[in-house]
């Protein structure tokens, strides 16, 4: 054998160990099968809760100061302090009246702070029992004057600073008489009555007094 022939032997050799393989038992390997993309399904995703917007709840308001109570016809109902005192159902009515224009005439008086006609309707007992230094001192301890620091050492103080603000707008809802001559003023607030004046009647004019 020349060496063309031995190394055509061995390149024939070479091929044929080269087309088989152990696995096979000797067998051509099958060429590999091309690898199919199997599609990937996305897990499924739950659903978005919707937001549904609430509408906004609008601030609530104060509830506006309750309207004064209607006033009624005027019924003779004479009400007394003192059992002994006979007031007839007329003198109630006509004293009801008379007392009703002096607190009106005294509110118009106040708001325009007029302090020298408020002062012809006071009694010398009154102005006495406003000037006494026991009173004067629990005046001042007042929380509103003591807190806008105002002291009250004279009548005029007095006006301005006690009667102008809490009894410009009063009225009259009711009357009871201490005698003929003397009667005590009450306003309704929130259906208790609260007292606004005592009356003394001075010949033919109702004046504030102290008793």
């Amino acid at each position: 054998m020349n060496w063309r022939t031995f190394l055509l032997t061995c390149s024939v050799l070479f091929l044929l160990t080269c087309s088989t393989t152990p696995d096979s038992g000797g067998k051509p390997a099958s060429p590999a099968e091309p690898v199919q993309s199997i599609p990937v399904t996305p897990p499924p995703q739950e659903p978005k809760p919707q937001i549904v917007e609430q509408p906004q709840k609008e601030p609530e308001l104060p509830s506006s100061p309750a309207a004064p109570l209607p006033k009624e016809e005027i019924k003779p109902s004479p009400k007394v302090e003192d059992e002994n005192v006979k007031i007839s159902q007329e003198e109630y009515k006509k004293t009801f009246q008379e007392v009703e224009r002096v607190i009106e005439e005294l509110n118009t008086i106040i708001k325009a702070g007029d302090y020298h006609r408020w002062e012809q309707f006071l009694t010398p007992k009154f102005i006495a029992s406003v000037m006494d230094p026991e009173n004067l001192k629990k005046i001042n301890e007042q929380p509103l004057l003591k807190r806008n620091k105002i002291e009250i050492k004279t009548l005029h103080d007095y006006f301005m600073y006690v009667v102008v603000p809490s009894r410009a707008s009063v009225r009259l809802d009711d009357l009871i008489f201490t005698d003929q001559n003397k009667v005590k003023a009450f306003m309704f607030i929130r259906q208790d009555p609260v007292l606004i004046y005592q009356l003394e009647k001075i010949g033919e004019t109702w004046k504030i007094s102290v008793w």
